[in-house]
């Protein structure tokens, strides 16, 4: 889909005040503030390698805000600008408040309330931004987060401020690499183009949904998102299709509150010249069957990853040191890291551990390990592993139970 034009957005913009007022008028309107944005690149040379961290799958890199402040944030190709929350490292940036926003993404709850902020100067490695205008989210006005450790980064980048570069990630290195300049591609490198949609990153692919039923469908690439692939249940359902296989209850939590899904299989995934399969997936319910038809940094930092958005290209490449995996969590828990180093349990729908488990809970110890010793690739690991699973939830007392894992 082409962007819309300046007075078709004036357009839109008035309809939406009139239909939903000022919260959904208010967010378009922060998409579109930072549309005039120019880059300052330091650096002699056009590629610089970024301060970068994963955990799990996805990936995160240090900016500098206010030529004061590092903040940690995750790099997210399917967010449309970006959100900070107000994390101790924000607030010590001691930011103004604008008008008001609500912020919203995966889930069936309340959109999370926020509000406009400019940061007076933000730099990406040597690359150098002035009057950057961000989204600001009081923790405690959101469904995204339980309690305040549970916010172990500062916020997200979005496409306001990574459409002015070409990335490259390589999770199997620990690197993620920046350019001023478009991505050169060696003579045995076959890059693919994609379409900019609402300002999101959409890629063409091939879903080999069952044994019968093959799907050419768009996907919008997330790296901001740690599952694979997010498939439309409505769009299954209208047209009476069902996955192979079993299907497992599963939750998640987003700027929009809990989302209940459901967790299977799709045979295969083919993407440019790269065949996956299996690769697990979320069906998740929708009003609208085009919607929520997503690729994850499950699959994509599986992967070396150019994201090319000067040339509106991306190439996907196998990393033969780390094969691609399939991996699905097995426990029936929604576990999120805190600062602490232990894990607090946002949802159990594990029947083995109902009455002993609650949302709010903290595990201290997972397979006899001590649970900040336990990183989130080390959750995926074994929380996809069939067997016995041992874990521990903090108390006065050890109070450990044994849960068994089967696929």
């Amino acid at each position: 889909m082409t962007q819309l034009l300046p007075w078709r957005c004036v357009l839109v913009l008035l309809v939406l005040v009139q239909l939903a007022g000022c919260g959904v008028a208010n967010n378009l309107r922060l998409r579109q503030a930072n549309d005039n944005l120019t880059m300052q690149w330091t650096a002699p040379a056009p590629t610089a390698q970024l301060q970068a961290e994963f955990s799990g799958y996805r990936p995160f890199i240090r900016v500098r805000v206010n030529a004061q402040t590092e903040l940690r944030l995750l790099v997210d190709s399917g967010a449309a600008f970006s959100v900070l929350w107000d994390t101790a490292a924000v607030r010590r940036l001691q930011l103004q408040r604008g008008y008001p926003l609500a912020v919203g993404g995966f889930g069936t709850a309340a959109d999370s309330a926020a509000y406009q902020s400019v940061l007076s100067s933000l730099e990406v490695g040597p690359a150098r931004f002035s009057e950057v205008q961000v989204a600001l989210v009081p923790r405690a006005g959101t469904g995204y987060f339980l309690q305040p450790e549970e916010a172990v980064f500062d916020g997200v980048m979005g496409y306001d401020l990574m459409r002015h570069f070409s990335w490259e990630f390589d999770r199997l290195h620990g690197r993620i690499q920046l350019s001023s300049l478009p991505y050169v591609p060696k003579p045995t490198e076959l890059m693919q183009p994609f379409e900019i949609n609402w300002r999101k990153v959409v890629v063409k692919s091939q879903i080999q949904l069952n044994s019968k039923v093959r799907l050419a469908q768009d996907l919008l690439l997330d790296t901001g998102s740690r599952h694979f692939l997010k498939i439309n249940a409505l769009y299954l359902q209208e047209h009476q299709l069902r996955l192979d296989g079993p299907l497992r209850d599963g939750a998640d939590f987003g700027l929009s509150g809990r989302h209940a899904n459901q967790r299977g299989e799709i045979i295969s995934l083919q993407l440019g010249s790269q065949h996956l399969a299996p690769v697990p997936v979320n069906l998740m319910s929708a009003d609208d069957a085009d919607d929520w038809w997503v690729l994850g940094s499950g699959v994509l930092m599986q992967h070396r990853l150019v994201l090319d958005y000067l040339s509106a290209q991306w190439l996907i490449q196998p990393q033969h040191a780390a094969p691609y995996q399939a991996r699905s969590n097995l426990t029936g828990l929604e576990l999120r890291k805190l600062s602490s180093g232990f894990f607090i349990v946002r949802d159990n729908l594990n029947p083995q551990l109902q009455g002993w488990l609650a949302p709010g809970d903290q595990l201290v110890q997972i397979a006899g390990l001590a649970a900040t010793a336990v990183d989130e690739w080390r959750w995926i690991e074994l929380s996809s592993s069939a067997g016995s699973l041992q874990l521990c939830k903090a108390a006065t007392i050890p109070d450990c139970r044994d849960i068994r894992l089967s696929p």
